[in-house]
Protein backbone atom coordinates (compact mmCIF):
# COMPACT_ATOMS: atom_id res chain seq x y z
CA UNK A 1 0.00 0.00 0.00
CA UNK A 2 3.03 2.24 -0.27
CA UNK A 3 2.81 5.17 -2.74
CA UNK A 4 5.63 6.02 -5.19
CA UNK A 5 8.98 6.45 -3.46
CA UNK A 6 9.25 10.23 -3.81
CA UNK A 7 5.70 10.74 -2.55
CA UNK A 8 6.29 8.35 0.36
CA UNK A 9 9.39 10.29 1.43
CA UNK A 10 7.43 13.56 1.37
CA UNK A 11 4.56 12.07 3.38
CA UNK A 12 7.01 10.67 5.93
CA UNK A 13 8.58 14.11 6.39
CA UNK A 14 5.17 15.78 6.66
CA UNK A 15 4.17 13.29 9.36
CA UNK A 16 6.70 14.88 11.73
CA UNK A 17 4.83 18.20 11.68
CA UNK A 18 1.66 17.41 9.76
CA UNK A 19 -0.29 20.23 8.12
CA UNK A 20 -3.90 20.31 9.21
CA UNK A 21 -5.04 19.97 5.58
CA UNK A 22 -3.19 18.00 2.91
CA UNK A 23 -4.34 18.15 -0.72
CA UNK A 24 -3.24 15.17 -2.82
CA UNK A 25 -3.65 15.57 -6.59
CA UNK A 26 -2.41 13.77 -9.69
CA UNK A 27 -1.85 10.06 -10.16
CA UNK A 28 -4.89 7.79 -10.16
CA UNK A 29 -7.86 7.67 -7.82
CA UNK A 30 -6.52 4.50 -6.21
CA UNK A 31 -3.05 6.05 -5.95
CA UNK A 32 -4.37 9.17 -4.20
CA UNK A 33 -6.25 7.09 -1.63
CA UNK A 34 -3.18 4.91 -1.11
CA UNK A 35 -1.08 8.00 -0.42
CA UNK A 36 -3.64 9.38 2.04
CA UNK A 37 -3.79 6.09 3.94
CA UNK A 38 0.00 5.91 4.02
CA UNK A 39 0.07 9.40 5.50
CA UNK A 40 -2.47 8.31 8.12
CA UNK A 41 -0.22 5.37 8.99
CA UNK A 42 2.88 7.60 9.19
CA UNK A 43 1.07 9.96 11.57
CA UNK A 44 -0.36 7.24 13.81
CA UNK A 45 1.96 4.21 13.66
CA UNK A 46 3.24 3.53 17.22
CA UNK A 47 6.26 1.71 15.75
CA UNK A 48 7.18 4.34 13.16
CA UNK A 49 10.91 4.74 12.60
CA UNK A 50 12.44 8.19 12.69
CA UNK A 51 15.26 9.08 10.31
CA UNK A 52 17.42 11.79 11.91
CA UNK A 53 14.33 13.23 13.53
CA UNK A 54 13.11 14.45 10.15
CA UNK A 55 10.59 11.80 9.15
CA UNK A 56 8.27 9.06 10.39
CA UNK A 57 8.36 5.78 8.45
CA UNK A 58 5.32 3.60 9.32
CA UNK A 59 5.84 -0.13 9.82
CA UNK A 60 2.61 -1.00 7.90
CA UNK A 61 2.43 -4.23 9.95
CA UNK A 62 1.24 -3.23 13.45
CA UNK A 63 -2.46 -3.39 14.40
CA UNK A 64 -2.87 0.38 13.94
CA UNK A 65 -1.40 0.33 10.40
CA UNK A 66 -3.42 -2.72 9.40
CA UNK A 67 -6.63 -1.17 10.69
CA UNK A 68 -5.98 2.05 8.77
CA UNK A 69 -5.25 0.15 5.56
CA UNK A 70 -8.53 -1.74 5.96
CA UNK A 71 -10.49 1.42 6.90
CA UNK A 72 -11.33 -0.14 10.25
CA UNK A 73 -9.55 2.32 12.55
CA UNK A 74 -11.77 4.43 14.80
CA UNK A 75 -9.66 7.51 14.08
CA UNK A 76 -9.95 7.21 10.28
CA UNK A 77 -12.98 8.64 8.49
CA UNK A 78 -13.56 8.71 4.72
CA UNK A 79 -16.20 10.77 2.90
CA UNK A 80 -17.06 10.69 -0.81
CA UNK A 81 -19.09 13.36 -2.57
CA UNK A 82 -20.17 10.87 -5.24
CA UNK A 83 -22.20 8.76 -2.81
CA UNK A 84 -25.89 9.62 -3.02
CA UNK A 85 -27.40 11.07 0.16
CA UNK A 86 -30.31 8.64 0.05
CA UNK A 87 -28.00 5.64 -0.29
CA UNK A 88 -25.94 6.91 2.63
CA UNK A 89 -29.08 7.19 4.76
CA UNK A 90 -30.56 3.82 3.81
CA UNK A 91 -27.41 1.71 3.55
CA UNK A 92 -24.57 3.47 5.39
CA UNK A 93 -21.16 1.99 4.73
CA UNK A 94 -17.57 2.51 5.85
CA UNK A 95 -17.27 5.43 3.40
CA UNK A 96 -19.86 8.14 4.07
CA UNK A 97 -21.53 10.66 1.78
CA UNK A 98 -20.26 14.22 1.89
CA UNK A 99 -23.61 15.70 2.96
CA UNK A 100 -24.69 18.37 5.40
CA UNK A 101 -25.74 16.04 8.23
CA UNK A 102 -22.40 14.23 8.11
CA UNK A 103 -20.47 17.51 8.00
CA UNK A 104 -22.27 18.73 11.12
CA UNK A 105 -21.35 15.52 12.91
CA UNK A 106 -17.77 15.84 11.71
CA UNK A 107 -17.47 19.39 13.03
CA UNK A 108 -18.50 18.23 16.50
CA UNK A 109 -16.26 15.17 16.36
CA UNK A 110 -13.21 17.17 15.19
CA UNK A 111 -13.25 19.13 18.43
CA UNK A 112 -12.95 15.97 20.55
CA UNK A 113 -9.89 13.88 21.34
CA UNK A 114 -9.22 10.85 19.11
CA UNK A 115 -9.67 7.29 20.37
CA UNK A 116 -5.98 6.41 20.04
CA UNK A 117 -2.73 8.15 20.90
CA UNK A 118 -2.21 9.67 17.47
CA UNK A 119 -4.29 11.92 15.23
CA UNK A 120 -7.74 11.60 13.75
CA UNK A 121 -7.40 11.58 9.93
CA UNK A 122 -10.37 12.54 7.75
CA UNK A 123 -10.21 11.87 4.00
CA UNK A 124 -12.44 13.51 1.37
CA UNK A 125 -12.97 12.27 -2.20
CA UNK A 126 -15.30 13.28 -5.03
CA UNK A 127 -15.61 16.87 -3.90
CA UNK A 128 -16.37 18.15 -7.39
CA UNK A 129 -19.64 16.20 -7.17
CA UNK A 130 -20.60 17.71 -3.81
CA UNK A 131 -23.33 20.26 -3.18
CA UNK A 132 -22.20 23.76 -2.31
CA UNK A 133 -23.78 23.82 1.15
CA UNK A 134 -21.86 20.70 2.22
CA UNK A 135 -18.60 22.19 0.91
CA UNK A 136 -19.25 25.42 2.81
CA UNK A 137 -19.82 23.40 5.96
CA UNK A 138 -16.54 21.56 5.35
CA UNK A 139 -14.78 24.88 4.83
CA UNK A 140 -16.03 26.12 8.20
CA UNK A 141 -14.63 22.97 9.83
CA UNK A 142 -11.22 23.56 8.24
CA UNK A 143 -11.30 27.20 9.34
CA UNK A 144 -11.44 26.12 12.98
CA UNK A 145 -8.29 24.01 13.40
CA UNK A 146 -8.00 21.57 16.28
CA UNK A 147 -4.89 19.81 17.57
CA UNK A 148 -6.58 16.42 17.23
CA UNK A 149 -7.75 16.20 13.61
CA UNK A 150 -6.04 16.21 10.21
CA UNK A 151 -7.72 16.38 6.81
CA UNK A 152 -6.76 15.00 3.40
CA UNK A 153 -8.47 16.30 0.24
CA UNK A 154 -8.12 14.06 -2.82
CA UNK A 155 -8.69 15.36 -6.35
CA UNK A 156 -7.36 14.69 -9.86
CA UNK A 157 -6.45 18.38 -10.10
CA UNK A 158 -6.59 21.14 -7.49
CA UNK A 159 -8.58 23.28 -9.95
CA UNK A 160 -11.54 20.91 -9.52
CA UNK A 161 -12.21 21.96 -5.92
CA UNK A 162 -12.93 25.28 -4.24
CA UNK A 163 -9.97 27.65 -4.31
CA UNK A 164 -10.68 28.50 -0.66
CA UNK A 165 -10.02 24.85 0.21
CA UNK A 166 -6.84 24.78 -1.87
CA UNK A 167 -5.52 27.91 -0.19
CA UNK A 168 -5.73 26.22 3.21
CA UNK A 169 -3.87 23.09 2.10
CA UNK A 170 -0.37 21.77 1.65
CA UNK A 171 -0.44 20.41 -1.91
CA UNK A 172 1.24 17.15 -2.91
CA UNK A 173 1.21 16.20 -6.61
CA UNK A 174 1.60 12.51 -7.44
CA UNK A 175 3.16 11.44 -10.77
CA UNK A 176 0.61 11.78 -13.55
CA UNK A 177 -0.35 8.59 -15.35
CA UNK A 178 1.04 8.16 -18.85
CA UNK A 179 -1.75 7.99 -21.41
CA UNK A 180 0.47 5.68 -23.48
CA UNK A 181 0.22 2.96 -20.84
CA UNK A 182 -2.39 0.33 -21.67
CA UNK A 183 -3.97 -2.09 -19.21
CA UNK A 184 -3.67 -5.52 -20.76
CA UNK A 185 -6.06 -6.95 -18.16
CA UNK A 186 -9.02 -5.25 -19.88
CA UNK A 187 -7.69 -5.28 -23.46
CA UNK A 188 -10.45 -7.70 -24.53
CA UNK A 189 -13.14 -5.40 -23.16
CA UNK A 190 -11.53 -2.38 -24.85
CA UNK A 191 -11.57 -4.24 -28.18
CA UNK A 192 -15.21 -5.24 -27.70
CA UNK A 193 -16.22 -1.67 -26.87
CA UNK A 194 -14.28 -0.41 -29.91
CA UNK A 195 -16.14 -2.89 -32.12
CA UNK A 196 -19.48 -1.76 -30.67
CA UNK A 197 -18.69 1.93 -31.25
CA UNK A 198 -17.89 1.10 -34.86
CA UNK A 199 -20.72 -1.36 -35.60
CA UNK A 200 -23.28 -1.05 -32.80
CA UNK A 201 -23.40 -4.74 -31.86
CA UNK A 202 -22.15 -7.12 -29.18
CA UNK A 203 -20.98 -4.98 -26.26
CA UNK A 204 -24.33 -4.12 -24.63
CA UNK A 205 -25.48 -7.74 -24.63
CA UNK A 206 -22.19 -8.95 -23.19
CA UNK A 207 -22.01 -6.50 -20.25
CA UNK A 208 -25.67 -7.22 -19.43
CA UNK A 209 -24.92 -10.91 -18.88
CA UNK A 210 -24.96 -11.89 -15.20
CA UNK A 211 -21.50 -11.66 -13.65
CA UNK A 212 -19.86 -10.68 -16.95
CA UNK A 213 -17.99 -7.69 -15.51
CA UNK A 214 -17.45 -6.43 -11.96
CA UNK A 215 -17.05 -2.87 -10.68
CA UNK A 216 -13.25 -2.96 -10.68
CA UNK A 217 -13.03 -4.13 -14.28
CA UNK A 218 -15.67 -1.58 -15.31
CA UNK A 219 -13.64 1.19 -13.67
CA UNK A 220 -10.49 -0.05 -15.45
CA UNK A 221 -12.36 -0.01 -18.75
CA UNK A 222 -13.50 3.58 -18.21
CA UNK A 223 -9.93 4.53 -17.30
CA UNK A 224 -8.79 2.87 -20.52
CA UNK A 225 -11.31 5.01 -22.42
CA UNK A 226 -9.92 8.15 -20.77
CA UNK A 227 -6.40 7.22 -21.83
CA UNK A 228 -7.56 6.39 -25.35
CA UNK A 229 -9.30 9.76 -25.61
CA UNK A 230 -6.14 11.50 -24.36
CA UNK A 231 -4.05 9.67 -26.99
CA UNK A 232 -6.50 10.63 -29.73
CA UNK A 233 -6.51 14.31 -28.74
CA UNK A 234 -2.71 14.39 -28.51
CA UNK A 235 -2.32 12.79 -31.94
CA UNK A 236 -0.90 9.51 -30.59
CA UNK A 237 -3.57 6.86 -31.34
CA UNK A 238 -2.41 3.35 -30.49
CA UNK A 239 -5.14 0.74 -30.74
CA UNK A 240 -8.67 -0.26 -31.80
CA UNK A 241 -10.38 1.86 -29.13
CA UNK A 242 -8.35 4.89 -30.19
CA UNK A 243 -9.46 4.34 -33.79
CA UNK A 244 -13.09 4.13 -32.69
CA UNK A 245 -12.78 7.45 -30.85
CA UNK A 246 -10.72 9.22 -33.50
CA UNK A 247 -13.66 11.26 -34.80
CA UNK A 248 -13.73 13.15 -31.47
CA UNK A 249 -10.44 14.84 -32.40
CA UNK A 250 -12.37 16.86 -34.98
CA UNK A 251 -14.65 18.54 -32.43
CA UNK A 252 -13.58 20.01 -29.10
CA UNK A 253 -17.22 20.18 -27.99
CA UNK A 254 -17.81 16.48 -28.61
CA UNK A 255 -14.51 15.54 -26.96
CA UNK A 256 -15.49 17.60 -23.90
CA UNK A 257 -18.87 15.89 -23.77
CA UNK A 258 -17.24 12.46 -23.97
CA UNK A 259 -14.89 13.41 -21.14
CA UNK A 260 -17.81 14.57 -19.02
CA UNK A 261 -19.68 11.32 -19.63
CA UNK A 262 -16.61 9.36 -18.58
CA UNK A 263 -16.57 11.25 -15.28
CA UNK A 264 -20.29 10.66 -14.78
CA UNK A 265 -19.86 6.94 -15.44
CA UNK A 266 -17.10 6.74 -12.81
CA UNK A 267 -19.38 8.58 -10.39
CA UNK A 268 -22.17 6.05 -11.09
CA UNK A 269 -19.85 3.20 -10.17
CA UNK A 270 -18.78 4.99 -6.98
CA UNK A 271 -22.47 5.39 -6.10
CA UNK A 272 -22.85 1.58 -6.46
CA UNK A 273 -24.84 1.67 -9.70
CA UNK A 274 -24.31 -1.76 -11.28
CA UNK A 275 -21.35 -2.06 -13.70
CA UNK A 276 -23.69 -3.39 -16.41
CA UNK A 277 -26.09 -0.45 -16.16
CA UNK A 278 -23.20 2.03 -16.01
CA UNK A 279 -21.47 0.65 -19.11
CA UNK A 280 -24.72 0.26 -21.02
CA UNK A 281 -25.53 3.94 -20.47
CA UNK A 282 -22.00 5.08 -21.31
CA UNK A 283 -21.69 2.87 -24.40
CA UNK A 284 -25.06 3.97 -25.78
CA UNK A 285 -24.23 7.64 -25.28
CA UNK A 286 -20.88 7.29 -26.97
CA UNK A 287 -22.34 5.35 -29.91
CA UNK A 288 -24.86 8.15 -30.51
CA UNK A 289 -22.23 10.88 -30.08
CA UNK A 290 -19.88 9.36 -32.65
CA UNK A 291 -22.66 9.40 -35.24
CA UNK A 292 -23.49 13.08 -34.97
Amino acid sequence: MKPPEAAARTLERLAMRPPQTLLIEGGTEAGRLKAALYWACAVNCPQAKSENGESRVPCLACPVCRQIQANENLDLHIYDGRIANRLDEEKPGPVKALRMENMRELKSMAATAPHGNGKRVVIFQGMSQTREEALNSLLKTLEEPTPHSLFALLAPQREQILQTLVSRSFCLTLPWTDCRDRDEAIAAWENELADFLARGTGFLEHVAAKGAIDAQAASQLLSGCQKALARVLSGQPAGPLDAALSALAESGARAALASRWLGEAQAMLAATVSPARTLEAFGSRMFALLRK
